[in-house]
């Protein structure tokens, strides 16, 4: 299943408890992520599109469109 970035928007906000996200918000300073939000999004994620998401390929996500672009990239 190829990834949507409204599909991954969707699930951010949902994760976080948002209305509306868009794909360049920015997961801690404008949707208020967390640490164990971040961790939840991965999970589903990872369960979403049976991928594996490594903690090292996080450090470049900051936004909800780098988000979509590593599971691209993984699936």
């Amino acid at each position: 299943m190829k990834p949507a970035l409204d599909d991954i928007a969707t699930l951010v906000g949902l994760q976080l408890g948002s209305g509306t996200v868009e794909a360049g918000d920015l997961l801690v300073q404008d949707l208020g992520a967390v640490s164990a939000d971040i961790v939840n999004i991965v999970v589903a994620l990872e369960d979403k599109y049976g991928i594996e998401i490594d903690e090292t390929a996080l450090a470049d996500v900051n936004t909800v469109a780098d988000l979509h672009r590593l599971v691209e990239e993984l699936v």
